[in-house]
């Protein structure tokens, strides 16, 4: 099965969740287990740096060994090993998050929301993406 995963703003779960319980279509339990579905579809940054060829097998088990006995992050410590850059973490993070669906497709697929009520809420989307930020506006107009 082939699917195309569209670029995921940061701000989407947050406001999707918002629209969601403000319409009454879901309850929190029903987001929470939805947010947890979400983040289980999306690559590891140990996977994603594999994959991408910025680490070998070999120094992301060194990374793993290393996350075993302390509460750091993946990527802090592939930094620290040298393994890496910043930019490199950075990198990942966005394609991590460009691969993870958005909420409301999540919710759709789990019978939570209807199609029409998903239709809702990507137009909702697509309209604020369409809106320059009040920031961008005060910004063009000094």
């Amino acid at each position: 099965m082939n699917t195309t995963r569209q670029s995921v703003s940061s701000d989407e779960p947050i406001e999707t969740a918002l629209a969601v319980l403000s319409a009454g279509w879901a309850t929190i339990d029903e987001i929470t287990d939805a947010v947890t579905a979400r983040r289980a579809q999306r690559p590891t940054i140990g996977q994603l740096l594999l994959t991408n060829h910025k680490l070998t097998v070999h120094q992301v088990f060194k990374v793993l060994g290393e996350q075993a006995t302390n509460s750091k992050l993946f990527g802090e410590i592939a930094i620290e090993l040298g393994f890496i850059k910043h930019a490199d973490v950075n990198e990942m993070l966005q394609l991590q998050s460009s691969m993870c669906p958005p909420l409301w497709q999540v919710l759709l697929s789990c019978g939570v929301l209807e199609p029409s009520q998903a239709e809702s809420i990507q137009q909702v989307g697509r309209s604020r993406q369409r809106q320059p930020s009040e920031e961008a506006l005060a910004t063009s107009e000094a």
